[in-house]
Order: structure tokens, then C-alpha cells, then sequence
């Protein structure tokens, strides 16, 4: 005996109405499930691109810090290394002193010290320091040191004192 036929006209409508809404559902469900890992698998294409990227970066790495191993013995700092030691850039003014072997050869200043020790190139010196100064102070510091070191390569004013912006009695008078 089929039991659909026990059933009155309304209950019959309600069960198909149920049915169907179920397959949609279902329909639903699926359609969201295959767009779901649609997502899931483009996001794995973009992370596999950009592995692939990472990973020719490092072959080329490897392959230039080999070059750069022959050629120099030395491998290459990563963009990290280098910034990691990186001092700040400033125009520092102070007083300078060449120097050639243990000896202070000349002593000079400038409101930009790094630029101005490539100017001393007809100098001989194998090192360099410098002391930072304000450049209201740099005379009175400069002379002070020319005239306590008394490097060979600084002017003579006469036999017995160097030429300094600042004369040695001039800037005993000011203390």
C-alpha cells in the first residue's frame, strides 16, 4: 500500500515544498563548498607565486655571493646586515688630524669634516681623526691643538711657533 496515497492533497504539497527545499539547499551547500575551495585554492596559487619568487631571489643570491666569493673572498651583507650597522649621515664640523704612522702630520678643520680630508690628497697620511666642534669654537680648538702638537706639515709662523688661526699668546689672553 503506498503511503503517499493516505496522504491529503495538502500534506502532499507540504512534502514535495519540503523536498524541494531540501535539494536547493543541497544545491546551496554545494555551490558554497566548490566556491570555498575555489578561494582556498587560488590563495595556494598566490602563496606557491610567491615562494617561487622567494626561492629564485635565493638562487640568484647564492649565485651572486659565489661570485662575489671568488672575486673578493668576501660574501655579500643582506639588505638586513647593512642597515643593521649603518651609521646616521650628519655634516659634522670639528678639527681634524692627518696622521702618518704614530705621528699627528697636520691638523686642520672644517664645518664638513668627511669632505674635507679628500682635499689633503698632496698630503702624505695613512690615517685620519677628528674631534667634533661647534663652529663658533673651531679657530680657538684648531689653534689650540696646532700649537700644542705642532704638526710638521702646518705653516711656521717664525722659527718658534706654527701658523694657527689663533696666535698662541692671543688665546692664553682669553682664558
Amino acid at each position: 500500500m503506498n503511503h503517499m496515497n493516505l496522504k491529503t492533497p495538502e500534506e502532499r504539497r507540504a512534502i514535495t515544498q519540503k523536498g524541494v527545499a531540501t535539494r536547493q539547499a543541497n544545491i546551496q551547500k554545494r555551490e558554497q563548498a566548490k566556491q570555498e575551495a575555489l578561494i582556498y585554492a587560488d590563495g595556494l596559487k598566490v602563496k606557491i607565486i610567491a615562494m617561487e619568487a622567494r626561492l629564485a631571489a635565493l638562487y640568484h643570491g647564492e649565485k651572486i655571493n659565489a661570485a662575489s666569493a671568488a672575486l673578493t673572498n668576501k660574501a655579500l651583507l643582506t639588505t638586513e646586515e647593512i642597515v643593521k650597522v649603518a651609521l646616521p649621515w650628519e655634516k659634522l664640523s670639528g678639527v681634524y688630524f692627518l696622521v702618518l704612522g704614530d705621528e699627528v702630520v697636520y691638523v686642520g678643520q672644517s664645518i664638513n669634516v668627511h669632505a674635507r680630508i679628500p682635499n689633503h690628497a698632496d698630503k702624505e697620511f695613512d690615517k685620519y681623526a677628528f674631534v667634533p666642534c661647534d663652529v663658533d669654537l673651531l679657530n680657538k680648538l684648531e689653534s689650540l691643538y696646532i700649537h700644542v702638537l705642532k704638526p710638521k706639515l702646518n705653516g711656521n709662523l717664525n722659527a718658534q711657533e706654527k701658523s694657527a688661526p689663533i696666535r698662541f699668546n692671543e688665546l692664553l689672553s682669553m682664558v
